[in-house]
């Protein structure tokens, strides 16, 4: 008859817990070479150590055990095992690169902190399409943009006027010339003028933080987008978007990746 051992010493020789093993017999991952019908004792063959060694061994390389009893099945093949390490290796390299650019970003974040009090949070917001009228000009400064503004509001119906408003930037101080575009959500349709635009913002997804109306504010938050965009590998995909929120200002940083 062929040596056979019963769980507790199949237990002592594997270094596997009895129950364990009685774990994978429910899943179907390892079956005792026998079972006694009277007693119900489990009994393993000294050729399931090499068995069980190689679940273990899988296992710990994250192999999930569901999988890993596909592989050892009698149907099972070398090559499925290789395509299995090799998906198992592309998994925890994308884990490796995404922690890596975590870290990434703590340390950004730290280096914030550093020179603030306060870290200014940037979000990611899928924004849907906005019909607008606008009206674009250059100006010499940032304030002369407010004149264009009024004037858009007093050149558009009341009863067409949304509660959205806010400018676009197409070129900012840093290009050498300010170029801005007051826009104006739209609620109805508008009678077409000369002095304005209507179009629709298309839909984009955007980096976006929040700041006071003061200028120290918003370059604050001008420049925490602008270094989550660079630790995390994105590019401006269009004009600066600033919102008016009443005492606030959203602005958004249309996204593309790198």
């Amino acid at each position: 008859m062929a040596m056979q051992y019963r769980i507790g010493e199949f237990s002592n020789l594997s270094g596997v817990s009895r129950k364990t093993l009685r774990f994978y017999d429910e899943i179907g991952l390892l079956r005792p070479a026998s079972v006694d019908s009277r007693t119900g004792y489990r009994h393993y063959g000294p050729q399931q150590l090499e068995k069980l060694a190689s679940i273990i061994a899988l296992k710990n390389l994250g192999v999930p055990l569901a999988e890993v009893r596909d592989l050892l099945s009698p149907t099972g093949g070398g090559k499925d095992q290789r395509d299995m390490l090799s998906e198992l290796k592309r998994t925890i390299e994308e884990s490796i690169q995404t922690a890596t650019q975590t870290l990434q970003c703590v340390d950004a974040a730290l280096a914030e902190l550093d020179g603030s009090k306060r870290l200014i949070p940037v979000v990611v917001k899928h924004l849907r399409p906005i019909p607008v009228a606008s009206v674009r000009a250059n100006v010499k400064s940032y304030t002369q943009i407010l004149g264009f503004e009024q004037e858009l509001l007093n050149a558009l119906p009341h009863d067409c006027i949304g509660d959205l408003r806010g400018v676009l930037w197409h070129r900012c101080a840093d290009s050498g010339a300010l170029e801005g575009e007051p826009f104006v959500a739209l609620k109805n349709k508008v009678p077409l003028r000369s002095y304005y635009d209507v179009k629709q913002l298309p839909p984009t997804t955007v980096a976006s933080a929040y700041s006071a109306l003061d200028d120290d504010s918003a370059e604050k938050s001008y420049g925490a987008i602008r270094r989550w965009m660079n630790v995390r590998g994105y590019q401006i995909a269009g004009p600066k978007r600033e919102l008016s929120l009443g005492r606030m200002l959203e602005i958004q940083f249309p996204l593309k990746s790198t």
